[in-house]
């Protein structure tokens, strides 16, 4: 009798002390739980990423840990700690505008897309799809409707990844090319702007102005005179951003069309760049688009000939803005975004600024011949690599500016079945329309052309 109640009361001890045993189990799971949930950062930082960090050492026999992308072939890329929390961007639209380091904007875009084989929505010729007319999807072969094997059925959906070339701002016709895309632009002081095109453009030419001391200050006397001349280019001679932009000439005087549009620009790109700023606003592009310093890595492409500038005073200047005044207005708004976005900056905008010029130095030093320069164009000089450099693929990419580029991409589209000639090559994929041979017609099969009655006399 005493041994049967002893058992009854170890068996409830075990009991209870399971019981507990389950109750505190339960407890550390929740405030594991409860922790992760609260500084879930704090715990991939102390936990994860050194457990991953141990083993890869293991591996690779360093102390970074390492992102694998499809994207680059297989290439390795070694993310700061700030770009390990976020994915590369790789569809964009980029609004190419005139005269304000769009080019040299344009070429650290195309060198991103071409490195790593993504699809391009390029002119069928040169590097311009218009000069005066609206984006408009039928300017590029529709991806959806191409027999090509060499283009996945993902491709095929997902869309185009990147627009460089120049053409005016459409933007229902843009996202029905580039899907989900982040829409970028970078415009210019507009005196500048206006400056620089005015020479680059050599309207002083195409007005007769070249024998006037000061061909732009003989323009802005009667510059509606003028541009009701239509010379070449005209449309740039007066509020050009905005144009690029998608605005028409007949809206520039109108206040608050002005506003709505430059309001309609800021909600619907991303980031808009300083030409003035060139630096700190690549800074703010590669936050967004989640790359590497060397993915911003640049060389100036063209410096405008002295020939081709012209001295401004502070009259002409106050001129020129009131002609451009709808200009001024989308400048004034966006430089002001611009600082603001800078003033939000996630981490140390200085520090990371001056690592990107330190790196675009050496990069500089590295490739470019500062004692010779390439004056084969006249509007302006172009810098050149060194001669023990010229065979480097980084530096020939970082020199390649956007013609070259668009003529290395169209190639490469072609690969795909895209902008084809009217007679394909016999390795691009698409073959021309099949056509019955001459030699399967049967002459002898032709039908008898009837024979006209003969008249009875």
């Amino acid at each position: 009798m005493r041994k049967s109640r002893a058992l009854l009361k170890c068996r409830s001890n075990g009991t209870i002390l399971a019981f507990l045993l389950f109750v505190s189990a339960v407890s550390v799971i929740i405030m594991l739980e409860f922790e992760l949930a609260v500084n879930k950062n704090s715990w991939h930082k102390n936990v994860i990423v050194p457990f991953w960090a141990h083993h890869r050492r293991e591996i690779d026999g360093n102390n970074d840990y390492v992102y694998y992308s499809n994207k680059t072939n297989g290439n390795i890329s070694v993310p700061s700690p700030t770009q390990a929390k976020c994915a590369e961007i790789d569809y964009i639209v980029f609004l190419k505008t005139h005269k304000t380091a769009s080019t040299t904007l344009a070429s650290i875009l195309e060198r991103f897309g071409y490195i790593r084989n993504l699809l391009f929505a390029v002119s069928k010729s040169g590097h311009i799809f218009s000069l005066s007319n609206l984006f408009n999807r039928n300017m590029i072969p529709s991806l959806s409707s191409l027999n090509s094997k060499r283009l996945n059925t993902s491709s095929k959906q997902t869309g185009y990844h990147l627009l460089t070339n120049h053409v005016r701002y459409n933007r229902p016709e843009m996202d029905a090319v580039i899907h989900d895309a982040k829409y970028i632009t970078i415009i210019r002081e507009p005196v500048a702007n206006f400056e620089s095109a005015f020479g680059y453009f050599e309207i002083a030419k195409h007005l007769g102005l070249t024998s006037h001391k000061n061909p732009i200050e003989t323009f802005m006397k009667t510059p509606k005179l003028f541009l009701d001349k239509h010379f070449y280019q005209w449309k740039r001679a007066k509020n050009g951003q905005l144009f690029d932009l998608g605005l028409e000439h007949e809206s520039f005087d109108d206040f608050y069309i002005v506003k709505y549009k430059i309001r309609q620009l800021d909600s619907e790109f991303d980031l808009v760049l300083i030409t003035e700023y060139f630096d700190e606003s690549l800074i703010l592009l590669k936050k967004l688009m989640c790359w590497s310093f060397e993915d911003i890595l640049y060389v100036s492409n063209g410096i405008r000939s002295a020939s081709h500038r012209y001295a401004l005073n502070d009259e002409l200047r106050a001129k020129i803005r009131e002609w451009n005044s709808a200009d001024v207005m989308l400048y004034t708004h966006f430089n002001e975004t611009l600082w603001r976005k800078i003033k939000e900056y996630e981490g140390n905008f200085d520090k990371d600024l001056a690592e990107f010029r330190s790196q675009q130095q050496q990069a500089m030093n590295k490739c470019i011949d500062d004692e010779r320069l390439n004056k084969n164009d006249r509007r302006e000089v172009k810098y050149v690599l060194k001669p023990n450099m010229t065979k480097s693929i980084f530096c020939q990419n970082l020199l390649r500016d956007d013609v070259a580029y668009t003529d290395l991409i169209r190639n490469k589209m072609k690969q795909y079945g895209l902008y084809l000639s009217s007679s394909p090559k016999k390795s691009v994929p698409i073959l021309p329309r099949a056509r019955k041979p001459r030699s399967s017609y049967n002459h002898s099969r032709r039908r008898p052309r009837p024979q006209r009655p003969v008249r009875k006399t």
